[in-house]
């Protein structure tokens, strides 16, 4: 009888099992509510810096196109040449001009055939989507679409200034001198100002080179 009793006293009562029990739930659901804020916040944090990555790239893409601009003029699917460099504020509706339109060289030109390096490209702001516009040839035939390729999402705004010399910046490109004398058609500004607004992420003013 005295073992007996020696045993009973050793165990636990249900009252203590469901103490002991009730104090690791509430810890454990402590520990993973912890966990789950803890992954959130990597989650965001790898999601914002591939964000910002994916900007620093798109703006890397505008400087290197720029920066082989060409004073080549086109001719449009009209038949009517358009200049080596074309800019103006944003038209968002569906058939609109793209905000930049330019000819650009420095392309890798693979075979041994003759041809030329440079390229038609654009830059278009469409429904928060900034794109980039690659046309298929430079004298563009009666249909003639480009190639579109997504650049950078949830872009509010897209603005574009050009530094011309002499005369300062303009809004739009080709432009006229300050004595009302029209640049010609081959003319290029000398930089190109963009100014991007990102949802919930402010601005970004960068200011390109145009090196021709």
């Amino acid at each position: 009888m005295q073992l007996s009793s020696r045993t009973r006293a050793a165990g636990f009562t249900l009252l203590e099992v469901l103490v002991a029990v009730g104090i690791f739930a509430l810890f454990s659901a402590m520990a993973y509510g912890s966990l789950l804020r803890i992954l959130d916040t990597r989650d965001r944090l790898e999601a914002e810096r591939d964000f910002w990555r994916t900007v620093s790239l798109s703006l890397m893409q505008v400087e290197d196109d720029l920066a082989q601009a060409r004073p080549r003029t086109v001719r449009g699917t009209d038949g009517l040449v358009r200049p080596a460099f074309r800019g103006q504020p944003v038209d968002s509706r569906a058939l609109g001009e793209p905000s930049l339109e330019f000819t650009r060289g420095g392309q890798v030109v693979l075979g041994d055939g003759a041809r030329s390096d440079m390229q038609r490209v654009g830059y278009q702001l469409r429904e928060g989507t900034l794109s980039r516009l690659v046309w298929p040839a430079l004298d563009q035939p009666v249909v003639s679409e480009p190639r579109v390729a997504p650049l950078l999402e949830h872009v509010e705004e897209l603005r574009v200034r050009f530094y011309a010399q002499p005369g300062g910046w303009v809004n739009s490109w080709p432009a006229t001198t300050q004595t009302g004398i029209a640049l010609p058609n081959n003319a290029l500004p000398a930089a190109v100002e963009l100014t991007l607004k990102l949802e919930g992420r402010g601005e970004i003013v960068r200011v390109f080179q145009v090196k021709g």
